[in-house]
């Protein structure tokens, strides 16, 4: 078919559906949308009082094909199922019916009396103005909040874009529509061997990350489309116009926008182009806006000057002069009481002046720097700060992005430096205590590492960052009760939080309180389906419980996320044990000491699972690289002595039992069976 018949086919099919009656009930009255995932159509409902309207979608599958329809059918059923389950969001439209006629399948919807983004946008493109920071952060609560119910019904949109946003005229919120998995259908075809497959993409180009257009679409892929939407209402760039920065990939706009930097920083996040580096989960995001607004915004551009050079013929009085310079000093000023991207958790306190006058200069050539540190050009981004700190030695901010630059690149004890020469200048600058913090974590000076933290959390105790650091910290010195205690409050504070979830649930299952850590895990889980190591812990705590049916199932989650995570494998192999299932068991313990070698209790549960097969000098070898590897592993000595009695080898036997006992003198097991088989050699 050419594409003049195409379109001779289109208009037929948009004047045959116009003034038709669905069902005897849906009116259509016009067209709405058309394109390449179907129609769709303003109706009447003929069935209610005063006859209100609504909308009607059509899909229609590309092939007729039998096994295409009952593709179709099947998913259409799901999704519609989806889109009633969505419908109960107060900004996400509902669904009133959902039916097929003649091969074709229809949606209808509530009607939603507003106008899209798109028609906003479309007047920024044309140089009439763009959002002001204030409208973009508005924006993206609305849909951050809708999102966020969202993604707890585990569906992706997958289509993020201004024209699927519709400004509710009734109160000017932003109504989400057009969910993307229901437009599969349209995309359905049969190939010659008879299997249904999608021929498109669901998305549209420019506002789909890498991962949706290698069709992997997460849930972090709509935070991308969402990030690229507010990009462009603040620069009035089309997403395909966007510059690049050659050596990222990222990009590059700020110097489009009036935008202050902190706003830039979570934008900047929102749209990164590998998903492991974006935000995780849209609570995240709005958890950094909501930082944000508890500080006043400045530019990070002087558009009031800028536009004035631009302007050649325009003369200010010295009077404006006066007006400019004050307001554009007081913007720096207000700056300068910011923190950059990575500070958001950690605001400064309110009463602290900033100790010298702003450097303009300083101020310009510091965004700069904070830029190259997000685009982790580090090198450069120091020898920037440099010049920042040249201008204005007295700059709080600039020290510290300056540590962070040489933490990054490893040079801890210039690091510490930095840090330090922040807090010379501003003692109550929580975000130099946790970057001093960092440092000293790195250099394993754990004491020095909770004091700082400890100081950080007195000037920002809100702070769930620190709260969590804090936490892993007390954790790794085995201080469980404590870093239970601060897990509490990064989760209290965070609660969409996995991480913070999966590090209280380690630390009760440390503490053997199990029923508690797999709630907690199920927490982390429920937050972030994808979290292999969430999953793995909860393997090994449903093991604990003897759950071991369970923990496989966990187990199993956990490796197909993650196919070469060793501790996984570890763990499958130890339920299998549990279960007797021992070919298995050695085969998922061998694949464990495979990826990590030096991993001690692998080695160790595959001596278990050797002995239990009676494949006893195998057992010994295990043992033995278990005690090479953790030679304070008093277990793996009690099971060689164990092994060893077996083969009737009793001396060595004893040897192992006093090797663990001298490990741990608690060994019970260890005293009993030497105890017992000292008495036998007297005997």
């Amino acid at each position: 078919m050419s594409q003049c018949d195409e379109q001779d086919a289109l208009l037929h099919g948009t004047k045959f559906m116009l003034g038709q009656t669905l069902r005897d009930r849906y009116h259509i009255i016009g067209q709405l949308k058309s394109g390449g995932f179907g129609e769709t159509y303003l109706a009447e409902d003929k069935d209610l009082p005063g006859n209100p309207l609504c909308v009607v979608k059509q899909l229609k599958p590309k092939d007729a094909d039998p096994s295409v329809l009952q593709t179709a059918r099947r998913l259409f059923d799901r999704e519609a199922q989806v889109l009633y389950r969505l419908g109960s969001h107060d900004r996400i439209p509902q669904l009133f019916a959902h039916f097929e006629e003649n091969q074709e399948f229809y949606l209808v919807q509530e009607f939603i009396d507003g106008e899209d983004l798109s028609v906003e946008f479309a007047k920024f493109t044309s140089g009439e103005g763009c959002l002001t920071e204030a409208d973009a952060i508005a924006l993206l609560q609305d849909v951050l909040e809708t999102l966020v119910f969202v993604h707890q019904q585990n569906v992706i949109h997958r289509d993020i874009k201004p024209s699927n946003l519709i400004r509710r005229r009734v109160d000017g919120k932003l109504i989400l529509i057009d969910f993307g998995a229901v437009k599969e259908i349209n995309t359905l075809i049969a190939n010659p061997q008879g299997q249904t497959s999608c021929t498109i993409l669901v998305g549209s180009p420019g506002y789909m990350p890498n991962e949706q257009q290698g069709g992997k679409p997460r849930f972090n892929s709509d935070i991308y489309g969402l990030g690229i939407t507010a990009i462009q209402g603040l620069t009035g760039i089309l997403p395909d116009q966007l510059h690049e920065d050659p050596q990222t990939g990222e990009f590059i706009w700020r110097q489009s926008a009036q935008v202050s930097a902190r706003l830039a920083a979570i934008l900047d996040r929102m749209v990164r182009s590998h998903f492991r580096d974006r935000y995780q989960s849209a609570s995240e995001v709005l958890n950094d806006l909501r930082s944000l607004q508890n500080f006043t915004v400045a530019p990070t551009k002087y558009f009031v000057l800028s536009k004035l050079r631009q302007q050649k013929f325009f003369q200010p009085s010295p009077l404006l002069l006066v007006l400019i310079t004050f307001v554009v000093t007081l913007g720096l000023s207000q700056l300068l009481q910011s923190t950059p991207k990575d500070e958001l958790s950690f605001p400064v306190a309110v009463n602290t002046p900033t100790p010298t006058p702003a450097v303009p200069e300083a101020v310009e050539l510091f965004n700069q720097g904070n830029t190259l540190v997000e685009l982790r050009r580090y090198d450069e981004a120091i020898a920037l700060i440099d010049k920042v700190l040249q201008l204005q030695p007295n700059y709080p901010q600039a020290w510290v992005k300056r540590g962070e630059a040489l933490l990054e690149l490893q040079k801890n004890d210039e690091a510490l430096k930095a840090f330090d020469e922040a807090l010379k200048l501003k003692l109550d600058y929580a975000p130099a205590w946790y970057g001093r913090a960092k440092v000293l974590d790195k250099l394993q000076r754990n004491e020095e590492t909770l004091a700082a933290l400890n100081k950080a959390l007195e000037i920002q105790p809100e702070d769930a960052t620190a709260w969590y650091s804090q936490g892993t910290v007390l954790e790794r010195l085995q201080r469980y009760e404590e870093a239970l205690e601060s897990f509490n409050r990064a989760v209290q504070i965070k609660p969409d939080d996995a991480l913070a979830w999966y590090q209280r649930g380690a630390v009760l299952n440390k503490l053997q309180r199990y029923d508690d850590a797999l709630i907690s895990l199920g927490e982390a889980v429920q937050k972030k389906p994808a979290y292999a190591e969430a999953w793995t812990q909860k393997g090994e705590v449903l093991g604990e419980l003897q759950k071991y049916e369970e923990a496989l199932a966990s187990l199993d989650k956990a490796l197909q996320l993650d196919p070469n995570s060793p501790y996984a494998w570890g763990e499958r192999g130890h339920m299998l044990g549990h279960l007797k299932r021992y070919d298995e068991a050695l085969a998922a313990l061998d694949k464990a000491v495979g990826i990590k070698q030096d991993y001690a209790e692998a080695w160790y549960n595959r001596g278990m699972v050797l002995e239990q097969m009676r494949r006893y000098e195998e057992a010994i070898g295990a043992f033995d690289r278990a005690a090479q590897i953790k030679p304070d592993y008093s277990q793996a000595w009690y099971r060689r002595g164990a092994v060893l009695e077996k083969m009737r080898k009793y001396d060595e036997a004893i040897a192992a039992y006093d090797k663990a006992i001298q490990i741990w003198p608690a060994n019970k097991e260890a005293i009993e069976n030497r105890k017992r088989l000292l008495g036998k050699s007297k005997r």
